[in-house]
C-alpha cells in the first residue's frame, strides 16, 4: 500500500474538476483552488434581469451515450442518463436578402440533399464535402491515455486505421475554412458553412465539427454551462475532494527543482502539497505563479508569434425578448446589413442564437437571445478602456444598438419586444477567467501549422503536472476534460499507480 499523496489543483474549470475527479479515483487527496466565486472557469453563465446568459457551450462533443467522450463526461459527473440533451435539427441556418431561411441539417443525408437543392451547380463540391464529413466521423482521438504513455504497439494500433486517409488529413491542414468555402459557387452555401467554424482555422476543424454534429454527438446539455460545471463539482466532492472558492493562488513554491506547495492570496503561510496540478491560463501560470523563472520553448514560441498562433476571443451581446422564439431557427448566421467594426476588426458575419429550448433561461415565457461573433481586438479594447471608461461603455452601447437592429431584421416579431441585458467584450473574458488576451480557447490552428500537444510537464520541475486546454492546440471543453485525466495519469505513473 502506497502512502496517500496530497494534490493541489489550481483552477476550478472543467480541466481542474476533471483532474480532481480522477485524482480521487486514483486514491489521492485532492483540493481544488478557484479564484472565482463559482466553479466552471470559462464554462460559465451569469444572471441578468431574470435571464441566465450562457457564456460557453454552443454544442459539445460527447453528448451521445456509449461513446468514449460520453463515458469521460459521465465519469466526471457532467452527463448522465438524467441529463437532458438537445440535438437540434439544424447545425445552423442563414437568411438571404429577401428574408428567406436556409438550413444546414444535422442529418447528413438531408444536408446533402438540401445543399444540392440550394445550388445544383455545386453538386460536385457538395459530394466532396459529404465524403470528407463521413471520413471525419471515423476519426478518433486517444482518450484512454496520453501518447507519451503509450507503448509502440499501442501507437501503431491507434494510427493504423488512418494510413489510407493520411493524405486527406494532411491536405486539410494546409487550407483555411475561409479559402475552402470559396469552392462553392452559391453565396448561401458559403454563408451556411462559415457559420460552423472560425474562418481562420484550418479546414480539418470544420470537418470535425460537422462530423460530430451529424453523428449525433454534438448536442447541448440542458441547464447549460454552469449547471454542468456544478454537477462536476458535486461528483468531485462526493468522492472526498474539497473545493476552495474565492481562493486565488499567487505562487507555486519550487524548492530544489520540486513543486512543494502554494501560496493563496491573503495568506502569509504556505500550504504544502506533494504534487501541484495547474489547470489554468498558461500565460498566468508562467509569468505570475512561476515568476517567469522557467523556460518553456513550446509556449514562448506561440505567445511570441501571434500571427502563426492567434488567440481567439469574442463579443457576446445578450437580449431579453418578450416573446417565444421556439419556432425560429436556434442558430442563424447573418451578414450585417451595414459595415460592422468592433474594436477595429471588421466583422463579416454574426451568429444569432436563442435558448427557447430551455425555459429556465428566460422568465415568463420570454426568450434569451445572444448575438455572438469572433473578435481578435483585445489590445484595442484594452487601449480604449484605459483611455476612457466612458468611451469604452459608449462603444459597447453602439455595437449593442447595431446588433439589436440585426435581431429585429432577422426576427421582425422582436421589434419593440427586445432589450439589451448584457454586453461582453474580450476584456470580459479576461476579467472573469483571467484569460490571456481574452482568449476563450487555446492557440488557433492555422493552415500550415502542424497540431502539436504539450507533454504536460516542465523540465527541471518535478511533481508539477499541467492540465487545461492550453496543453492542446485549439483547446475547447472536451480537451480540457481530457487534460485533467491525462495530468493525473502522468502523476499516478510517477507514484507507480496504474494509469
Amino acid at each position: 500500500m502506497y502512502e496517500k499523496k496530497k494534490i493541489a489543483i489550481i483552477g476550478g474549470g472543467i480541466s481542474g474538476l476533471s483532474a480532481g475527479v480522477y485524482a480521487c479515483l486514483h486514491g489521492f487527496d485532492a483540493e481544488v483552488y478557484e479564484s472565482h466565486h463559482s466553479v466552471g472557469g470559462a464554462c460559465t453563465a451569469w444572471r441578468r434581469m431574470g435571464y441566465e446568459i450562457d457564456g460557453c457551450i454552443h454544442w459539445m462533443t460527447g453528448t451521445k451515450p456509449d461513446t468514449p467522450w460520453y463515458k469521460l463526461w459521465e465519469t466526471c459527473g457532467a452527463l448522465s442518463a438524467e441529463t437532458g440533451v438537445v440535438n437540434h435539427e439544424h447545425i445552423t441556418s442563414c437568411m438571404d436578402s429577401r428574408g428567406r431561411i436556409y438550413h444546414l441539417y444535422s442529418d447528413i443525408e438531408k444536408m446533402e440533399e438540401e445543399l444540392i437543392r440550394i445550388s445544383p451547380d455545386d453538386r460536385k463540391a457538395v459530394k466532396q464535402l459529404i465524403r470528407r464529413v463521413k471520413l471525419f466521423q471515423k476519426v478518433r482521438l486517444p482518450v484512454e491515455k496520453p501518447m507519451d504513455m503509450m507503448s509502440i504497439l499501442e501507437k501503431l494500433k491507434f494510427f493504423l486505421p488512418y494510413v489510407f486517409t493520411l493524405s486527406d488529413l494532411l491536405s486539410g491542414m494546409k487550407i483555411s475554412v475561409a479559402d475552402y468555402v470559396q469552392r462553392f459557387r452559391s453565396p448561401i452555401i458559403r454563408q451556411l458553412l462559415l457559420g460552423v467554424a472560425v474562418d481562420r482555422r484550418h479546414v480539418n476543424t470544420f470537418f470535425l465539427a460537422i462530423a460530430c454534429r451529424t453523428a449525433g454527438d454534438g448536442g447541448w446539455p440542458l441547464g447549460g454551462s454552469l449547471q454542468m460545471a456544478r454537477r462536476m463539482q458535486q461528483r468531485f466532492e462526493s468522492l472526498g475532494g474539497k473545493v476552495f472558492l474565492n481562493s486565488r493562488v499567487d505562487k507555486i513554491v519550487i524548492e530544489q527543482g520540486r513543486a512543494t506547495g502554494i501560496r493563496v492570496h491573503g495568506e502569509t503561510s504556505l500550504r504544502p502539497f506533494d504534487c501541484i496540478v495547474p489547470a489554468m491560463d498558461m500565460h498566468a501560470l508562467l509569468h505570475q505563479l512561476l515568476d517567469g523563472n522557467c523556460s518553456l520553448p513550446y509556449y514562448e514560441k506561440r505567445f511570441a508569434d501571434r500571427e502563426a498562433y492567434p488567440l481567439i476571443s469574442a463579443m457576446q451581446i445578450s437580449f431579453g425578448v418578450e416573446t417565444d422564439l421556439s419556432h425560429r431557427p436556434h442558430s442563424l448566421t447573418l451578414k450585417p446589413s451595414r459595415p460592422l467594426i468592433a474594436g477595429g476588426d471588421k466583422i463579416a458575419h454574426v451568429k444569432i442564437r436563442h435558448y427557447a429550448c430551455d425555459p429556465d433561461f428566460s422568465p415568463n415565457g420570454n426568450t434569451l437571445v445572444v448575438i455572438w461573433f469572433v473578435n481578435f481586438a483585445y489590445d484595442r479594447w484594452q487601449a480604449l478602456k484605459e483611455k476612457s471608461e466612458e468611451a469604452y461603455q459608449l462603444e459597447k452601447q453602439r455595437i449593442a444598438d447595431l446588433m439589436l437592429a440585426e435581431l429585429q431584421r432577422a426576427y421582425p416579431e422582436t421589434n419593440g419586444r427586445a432589450h439589451v441585458i448584457d454586453v461582453a467584450t474580450p476584456l470580459t473574458y479576461h476579467r472573469f477567467c483571467n484569460a490571456y488576451k481574452g482568449s476563450y480557447m487555446s492557440f488557433l490552428s492555422r493552415p500550415g501549422t502542424m497540431p502539436e500537444c504539450h507533454r504536460g510537464v516542465i523540465d527541471g520541475i518535478s511533481n508539477l503536472f499541467l492540465a487545461g486546454q492550453w496543453v492542446f492546440p485549439d483547446g475547447g471543453l472536451p480537451l480540457a476534460l481530457l487534460s485533467g485525466k491525462f495530468a493525473i495519469q502522468r502523476l499516478a505513473k510517477q507514484f507507480k499507480e496504474k494509469p
